[in-house]
């Protein structure tokens, strides 16, 4: 026994090794003034930039150049100008800067200081966006359209920075936060660039000027400039932030997808400023006129600062699932990330722990999360080489969480195994996501299951009672789903429903019953009753179908198609497993067709249709808990009457009247699955929870 723990201690010391030796690290070199000569950068010219790049300078040449060769290194589609202001330097700055092709130079008589000189460049720009930047900076991969696009995917956006990384590889800063007391956090100063509470977009109160994006006009069409009372610098950034915030109604958001390397106390270290006298008097002013709109006292607290971290959120949401939800391939995860995307316009805090490894086409929704605002647990390394393990992260927010949100069994067995031990306070939700005692129950008539299978059904059935038994409230996907937890025993207090979430897909326009063509069912095959509806789609129902019209095609789309299925391929029955894009095919076909014979819980296909306003044919499981009216909004045949679905589809197929009252239908149909409708869901039971 002994020597199996050593060989297992040794196993995860060399993973660990591995771990600590692939930790991601920027590469800060600066270059020598000669390759930078040799490799001189050129900018092309715009008569309309979106981006005027703002570079104030005081001597510092060397720095000046490396910055302007990483912006040259990492050009992008967007156009911009480069302006740099010399702020009457000393060394060779406006001789070789004004030998740079496309860089517009300000050059200034006398040494204004670093805000002026900012707003000077700021009046004499075309662009739409402003982006002021250091000169004592490197910028990396995809730093300034990942700014522009938090303002092209979010609302009232009124600036946006960088995260700002020290030469050694630390954090500078992760946006920054600002109390009552007159303590401002740098948000990760010192710690890994990895850290995953701060690698998520997030509001904050103000970003460090020396990389800042903002609209050049406001709403009014007058310029945006700092506040000339902080000349010549220092506190100027603080105040533009509470500017917009308070008097635009406009948020600052941190997005550590930009990121600009630091070369900090460089920059602009002119004659004329006696740094701690001016970085005094400007924080009087500044606390004096933002004092009574600053969030609550800091508390003192860890390193982490995970208390006042969350100060202007309204509530902290732990959530776990199993695997990392990938909403385009299963309606389970589709309404996973619609859930978490209405906690997020909520305000509330989302920690999302995942219990399995994460797989290399996880990164992409790994992203899309943290676009969201979720800060995603998992381990990282130190700056001192250290690992810090997702188990340690929830020690350090156990006192911050308000609620645990956990779904399905399986979920409910980690959060027993891994979470639970580490003493939270907050209170459960369980969210059943369909009823699996229920499905079990009902695959019965349909084929045998062999005893490994029946144990492990067993195994899960007994989770799920306890979750339901242990949880502070209890989320069915259907009022009829309620109706039958109710049935069990639990109080219909403790049941709330949420359930899939849908959305006319209206900006995409639609196509004439004359224009399409064929049938399509959509399903992740990992699941069994997909797999069977399948099937009995193929050998069952379409005979039926091609007896009357041969031409008819039918299109399978999903994931993880197992060769029973590929074996079906035909020029009629195209098996296409999974699409990245199936906006064409929802806008192409006639119908959905959805022939479920057993199952539980809303079906996300048959929602994922309406979106698109297509036709639905299904049977009475498929439709269950979804308040679709047969001839209205679907066609709805009986589970074990082929003859009927084989009927309709021949039927809508041919009757353009008919398509066009379904496909009006589905507006009606699509109401109670509204984000707005669920949204109100989700608020009161969180509301009802305290």
């Amino acid at each position: 026994m002994k020597f199996v723990n050593l060989k297992k201690k040794l196993k995860q010391y060399k993973r660990d090794r591995k771990f600590i030796k692939a930790a991601r690290r920027v590469i800060s070199r600066l270059e020598s003034p000669a390759f930078l000569q040799d490799k001189q950068p050129s900018f092309p010219e715009t008569a309309n930039p979106e981006v005027s790049i703002i570079i104030p300078a005081y001597n510092q040449i060397s720095f000046t150049l490396n910055c302007l060769y990483s912006i040259y290194q990492h050009e992008d589609d967007i156009a911009k100008e480069i302006i740099v202001v010399d702020d009457a330097s000393t060394d060779e700055t406006r001789q070789i800067l004004s030998q740079i092709s496309g860089v517009k130079l300000i050059s200034n008589t006398e040494n204004i200081g670093y805000l002026k000189s900012v707003n000077l460049a700021i009046k004499q720009a075309a662009g739409h966006f402003i982006y002021v930047l250091n000169n004592d900076t490197k910028v990396q991969e995809g730093y300034l359209k990942s700014l522009v696009d938090v303002f092209k995917t979010h609302e009232n956006v009124g600036a946006v920075g960088s995260k700002l990384i020290f030469p050694n590889n630390e954090l500078q800063e992760a946006g920054c936060l600002v109390f009552k007391n007159k303590m401002i956090v740098n948000r990760g100063a010192g710690q890994s660039i990895d850290a995953p509470q701060f690698n998520f977009l997030r509001k904050v109160d103000y970003v460090s000027g020396c990389s800042l994006l903002f609209k050049r006009l406001n709403a009014a069409g007058q310029l945006n400039l700092y506040d000339e009372i902080y000349a010549p610098a220092y506190f100027e950034e603080n105040d533009f932030c509470m500017k917009l915030k308070h008097e635009q109604v406009l948020d600052t958001y941190y997005q550590p997808r930009s990121e600009v390397i630091h070369f900090e106390n460089v920059s602009y270290s002119s004659a004329n400023l006696a740094k701690e006298s001016l970085m005094a008097r400007n924080s009087t002013i500044f606390f004096e006129r933002w004092q009574n709109k600053l969030e609550e006292t800091w508390l003192p607290g860890d390193k982490f600062y995970r208390v006042n971290d969350n100060a202007a959120y309204c509530k902290s949401i732990l959530i776990t699932e199993e695997y990392m939800p990938k909403f385009d391939q299963d309606s389970g995860s589709n309404r996973f990330t619609e859930i978490v995307k209405i906690l997020v316009k909520n305000n509330h805090k989302i920690y999302l722990l995942i219990k399995n490894e994460f797989w290399e086409g996880d990164t992409e929704y790994i992203k899309q999360f943290q676009d969201l605002g979720v800060e995603l647990l998992q381990d990282y390394v130190t700056p001192a080489g250290k690992i810090v393990r997702k188990s340690a992260q929830l020690s350090q927010i156990k006192n911050t969480v308000d609620f645990i949100w956990i779904f399905r069994p399986e979920g409910y067995e980690y959060y027993l195994d891994f979470i639970k031990p580490v003493g939270f306070k907050a209170k459960v939700i369980y969210d059943t996501v369909d009823l699996h005692y229920l499905r079990f129950e009902r695959e019965k008539e349909y084929f045998t299951k062999d005893k490994k299978t029946l144990k492990k059904e067993k195994k899960v059935c007994r989770l799920e009672q306890s979750a339901l038994k242990a949880a502070d409230v209890v989320i069915a996907i259907s009022d009829k789903e309620k109706e039958t937890l109710e049935k069990t025993g639990l109080y219909a207090e403790k049941i709330a429903v949420v359930s899939n979430i849908h959305s006319l897909k209206t900006h995409l326009g639609t196509k004439a019953f004359s224009e399409r063509e064929g049938l399509i069912f959509i399903g992740g095959y990992n699941h069994k009753p997909n797999v069977d509806a399948v099937l009995y789609l193929y050998h069952q129902i379409m005979p039926l179908v091609w007896k009357q019209n041969s031409g008819i095609k039918v299109f399978i789309v999903g994931h993880n198609v197992p060769p029973e299925l590929e074996a079906l391929h035909s020029e009629n029955f195209v098996i296409l497993g999974y699409q990245k894009s199936i906006d064409n095919l929802f806008l192409s076909a006639k119908a959905m067709v959805a022939p479920l014979r057993y199952g539980a819980g809303v079906k996300g296909k048959i929602g994922q249709a309406l979106e698109f306003g297509l036709p639905v044919i299904s049977t009475t499981i498929g439709i269950e808990g979804m308040k679709l009216e047969s001839g209205v909004s679907a066609l709805v045949a009986e589970v074990l009457d082929p003859e009927t679905f084989a009927k309709h589809i021949l039927h809508l197929y041919e009757d353009e009247n008919l398509w066009n009252i379904l496909h009006q239908g589905t507006h009606s149909a699509l109401k109670y699955f509204t984000p707005e409708n669920q949204s109100e869901n989700i608020a009161e039971l969180l509301s009802n929870l305290g």
